[in-house]
């Protein structure tokens, strides 16, 4: 699908935890900087290129703190500043806040968790707290900005309520989130307490479009939402609340042109020269990282010690250029950590080195663009060994950088960024033999294959930019907002059902067709439980009483039950989705004949299923059988459900049976029994100046599928369908009969 210019309606809104600038007041006087981090400088770019191009959003507003402690009394020029001219609307956060809300919940709950280290997670109800009030806070801001029209675009773990909070004050605005660390598989993230690991799943759920660096983390996030919220997803697709939220995975890319054009600047290839001239011959290793616990620079400080151990042919031939970049001066924990390096620095340079040779040259301070270029093009081997990392861009940046056709990238598999590069050496940070052995693979590597690697690696990197990442995450975004606006047009609001309860009680003739389970009553825990109350039995009669409607129930239930509780109403009953039926004031007749032949061929294998899975149960009928999950664990039983069709698919071939898979239920049962088939066969006498038909799951579709187009058809509960209409519940549908008892009652 090409990108096209299309006129600009709306804006762009982004919201993050950042500024992409920071605010110092001294004496009165304000000074702005740009701020430091990497979606700061990926959105930049992103942000830059769509003002050039003129396309849809091209006008952006970014909400965020503006990086420090800004006193009230300055607080409004400040505002008027940034509103003026760069385009920013601060989220004033006073030192004490940002304590407990950016230093404390993010950085020390969710940041060590959602990185898969739970001994480091801290959980404080006051900390939780604050960043519930401080997302609150974001909330009242974005709400007051937002226009009809405008997108918002939220970023990163700070702000995972905020989606629902926007949700409800801003119902009509699409709304997306990206995190860019990782989500953690299930049984890290439910180390949170209970409610706060469902208030941030139901959070997220609050965009239009959830999205993740890849499908590993797309796929933890499903799963925690189907173990908190009881919702399956359908190809990445949740019906959360009304609504479609598509959950997917859009790596994150670079600003590939900035970084390979830098690299081909005489002035960057004068530099990287000088720096390989004084290494004199010796093979460089490059590592570049924030200090941080995740990044692992320790253990991989320690495999290289190993390799120098076991190499020793390569003393006084390689050098490793260690750059660790400050984060977060002034927390023990980071300080601790650099206390650490500074002495694993030590020891290797005075257990190796000698008088001419040092195997490791450390700094520790912030490079600018251009001299980070410079080391990444002088460079033999980067060595980018996170523990664990949303999607680490130093690996790019080093790709992007590589204009000679040469170099090798080790790449942790911890690292998002090992999904899509392939081509590089990938290792496991915990293992010092395999990091030692890569960098001996590295160091060794023909040319030519050092090539092949490299170019493979640039063009995945190149066309996957920063750029394509953003487009494609605000094309979904924008799809699916319209997606689900199509769904909302579809609502039988108050105007529409007033209109279709006038037009019923100006026709003569009516069919009435309704499902049993979800639709008349609400679905039970067994099917047993479901059964009618004394209420439905008195709308029923009233409804049936007026000769003018024709009512009908189709259901998959088997034709006892429905005779047990609606054999004496004049209405016709269909059981089994249309096995049997019974017409009004007639006797139950067959419509499908299946070769019973078949059950003693499935039985066992169905049977073998409820032994698997604890809660599961089997209801057998005439002409089908189904095996039945809604009391199972959701995770284990959508798993097996999955195996089990794909069995039961396979044992069925060639014959007249087939798997339907309904809500929270599979069944077999015979081709011809649906429910399409029995509502036509209920309609052939008949000429009915309105068609009302209602059902709430899978099932039903073959009942509007098959009805003219000028029925009412309602799917109960919001869902992709073929239906005219939906309804938010059953209730809703009760309640719509009561409006059409009482058109009848005059």
């Amino acid at each position: 699908m090409s990108e096209t210019t299309t006129k600009k309606t709306g804006r762009l809104i982004i919201v993050s935890n950042r500024l992409p600038m920071t605010v110092n007041m001294e004496e009165g006087k304000m000074t702005l900087g740009p701020s430091a981090g990497g979606l700061v400088s990926a959105l930049g770019a992103y942000l830059e290129r769509r003002q050039q191009d003129d396309t849809e959003l091209a006008e952006y507003l970014w909400v965020g703190w503006p990086g420090n402690d800004i006193a009230e009394a300055d607080q409004p020029l400040v505002r008027q500043h940034l509103r003026d001219e760069p385009g920013c609307d601060p989220v004033f956060l006073t030192a004490e806040v940002m304590d407990k809300f950016y230093l404390g919940f993010c950085n020390k709950t969710v940041w060590p968790l959602f990185h898969y280290f739970p001994t480091l997670t801290v959980y404080e109800e006051e900390m939780w707290k604050v960043y519930e009030a401080v997302n609150r806070q974001f909330c009242r801001v974005v709400a007051e900005l937002v226009q009809p029209g405008d997108v918002i675009w939220i970023h990163d773990y700070h702000f995972m309520l905020l989606p629902a909070m926007l949700r409800e004050c801003c119902p009509d605005n699409s709304i997306g989130f990206f995190l860019h660390i990782p989500f953690p598989a299930y049984e890290i993230f439910r180390l949170l307490p209970r409610k706060w690991a469902a208030s941030l799943v139901e959070g997220l759920l609050g965009s239009d479009v959830v999205g993740f660096h890849t499908v590993d983390y797309v796929r933890h996030f499903l799963t925690a939402v189907l173990r908190l919220t009881g919702h399956q997803h359908q190809i990445g697709r949740v019906m959360f609340q009304g609504r479609e939220i598509r959950v997917d995975a859009f790596p994150i890319g670079i600003d590939f042109e900035k970084y390979h054009e830098t690299a081909c600047l005489p002035k960057i290839r004068r530099e990287a020269d000088l720096i390989r001239r004084k290494l004199v011959q010796q093979k460089a290793i490059l590592s570049v990282d924030r200090l941080d616990y995740t990044k692992g620079i320790a253990k991989r400080l320690r495999a290289y010690e190993l390799f120098l151990e076991r190499h020793p042919e390569w003393h006084q031939e390689v050098i490793m250029l260690l750059l660790v970049v400050p984060s977060r001066i002034g927390v023990d924990r980071y300080q601790d950590m650099r206390r650490e390096i500074d002495e694993l620095v030590g020891r290797i340079n005075g257990r190796f080195g000698d008088i001419g040779w040092a195997p490791i040259a450390y700094l520790y301070k912030n490079l600018g663009l251009q001299a980070l270029s410079s080391l990444y093009s002088a460079a033999d081997v980067a060595l980018v060994t996170p523990l664990r990392d949303g999607m680490n861009l130093v690996a790019k940046e080093f790709v992007a950088s590589r204009t000679q056709d040469d170099g090798v990238l080790i790449l942790s598999e911890m690292a998002g960024a090992a999904r899509e590069l392939p081509e590089a050496l990938i290792i496991n940070p915990n293992s010092r033999e395999e990091m030692a052995e890569a960098i001996h693979q590295a160091l060794v590597m023909p040319p030519g294959e050092q090539a092949e690697r490299i170019r493979a690696m640039r063009d995945n990197v190149q066309r996957y930019d920063v750029h394509r990442w953003g487009w494609l995450f605000l094309h979904a975004l924008q799809n699916l907002s319209a997606a689900n606006q199509l769904t909302a047009d579809k609502m039988l609001n108050e105007e529409k059902m007033a209109n279709l309860v006038r037009q019923f009680a100006l026709t003569n003739r009516r069919a009435l067709i309704f499902d049993y389970d979800g639709t008349l009553v609400p679905l039970a825990r067994t099917p047993e439980q479901a059964i009618p109350g004394e209420y439905l039995l008195r709308l029923l009669r009233a409804l049936t009483a007026e000769q003018r409607n024709d009512v009908t129930i189709v259901s998959g239930r088997p034709r006892e039950f429905l005779q047990q509780h609606f054999g004496d109403l004049r209405l016709t009953l269909v059981a089994e989705h249309g096995a049997w039926m019974k017409r009004r004031g007639g006797i139950w007749r067959k419509r499908v004949f299946p070769d019973n032949a078949w059950k003693p061929r499935i039985l066992p294998l169905l049977e073998y299923y409820v032994e698997r899975l604890p809660a599961s149960f089997l209801e057998e009928k005439e002409c089908s059988i189904a095996w039945h999950y809604r009391l199972s664990d959701a995770e284990s039983a959508e798993f097996m459900a999955q195996e089990l069709k794909f069995e039961l698919t396979n044992l069925l071939l060639q014959t007249n049976m087939e798997v339907l898979e309904g809500n929270k239920v599979l069944e077999v049962r015979a081709k011809a029994a649906n429910k399409g088939a029995a509502v036509l066969a209920t309609l052939d006498d008949g000429n009915y100046g309105m068609i009302l038909a209602a059902g709430d799951d899978w099932t039903d579709e073959d009942m509007f599928q098959v009805l003219p187009a000028t029925a009412m058809t309602i799917r109960v509960g919001v869902r992709p369908t073929a239906a005219n209409y939906l309804l938010a519940d059953q209730q809703d549908l009760i309640a719509l009969l009561e409006k059409l008892m009482m058109a009848d009652l005059g």
